[in-house]
């Protein structure tokens, strides 16, 4: 921002911005009540954004923000915005609870670290499933303790001759359906018989059909290994299927 801020400062620029915003005029007693500070503490405030030129203050007039106090009013809301976004969508903290830590750590972080989760929220939000599968087992970790991800793997790493069931289908709404249409849908058996030397395509059985599907595309199906040894998946084709290779 170039400026040298206090926290406490830009916690008062800030609500100056939001009020500006809400209401297009600021006065003094708006601004202790919204910080819930005595008048003398915003009257300190007011001197210190006055002598670095952030806003503009009559005596007993209204507070007006400066283009230099608007932009940086702006970053500092925004950023609270980021973190706030962070805390409940990410990391599901409870609103109450993220509103007041936002406004906490937002002073100290790096511009780096504020971007990375800019970046990370814009990536989480055009999941092409409106919500990426980690987010939902996250989700259901918090809410109940299972943690699925220890668990889960994908029919890419799934080794030759195994079996497994399949968990669901995590790729865009076009590759899906080509997929379903095959008969790759969830809760169906599925097994490795064959893969190409560099590891695609790779030949799988599932309903007692041999198919080839790109690595990539295997790479979105994600799987629970059978524990049990040998376990059929279509009154034996799977043994004949085998011997074919």
């Amino acid at each position: 921002m170039g400026i040298v801020l206090t926290p406490s400062i830009e916690d008062y620029l800030k609500a100056i911005y939001e009020i500006t915003e809400e209401k297009k005029v600021v006065r003094v007693k708006d601004l202790a009540f919204k910080l819930k500070v005595k008048m003398s503490s915003v009257a300190n405030a007011i001197k210190i954004l006055s002598q670095k030129e952030l806003i503009v203050h009559e005596h007993y007039g209204y507070i007006e923000l400066t283009p230099k106090g608007t932009e940086i009013g702006r970053e500092l809301y925004e950023r609270h915005l980021i973190l706030y976004r962070f805390l409940t969508k990410i990391l599901q903290v409870d609103p109450s609870i993220a509103s007041k830590d936002a406004c906490s750590i937002e002073h100290y972080l790096h511009p780096e670290t504020v971007e990375k989760m800019v970046k990370l929220l814009d990536f989480i939000s055009n999941a092409p499933n409106s919500e990426p599968q980690w987010m939902i087992k996250f989700k259901k970790f918090i809410e109940t303790g299972v943690n699925e991800c220890r668990y889960a793997r994908t029919l890419d790493k799934l080794e030759i001759s195994k079996t497994a069931t399949i968990k669901s289908i995590n790729l865009k709404n076009e590759a899906k359906k080509r997929l379903m249409d095959m008969g790759i849908i969830k809760g169906e058996k599925v097994k490795v018989i064959k893969k190409a030397p560099l590891g695609d395509p790779i030949e799988i059985l599932i309903k007692g059909y041999k198919l080839s599907i790109r690595k990539n595309d295997a790479k979105g199906i994600e799987i629970e290994e059978d524990q049990e040894k040998d376990a059929a998946i279509n009154n034996g084709v799977e043994k004949q299927a085998i011997e074919d290779v």
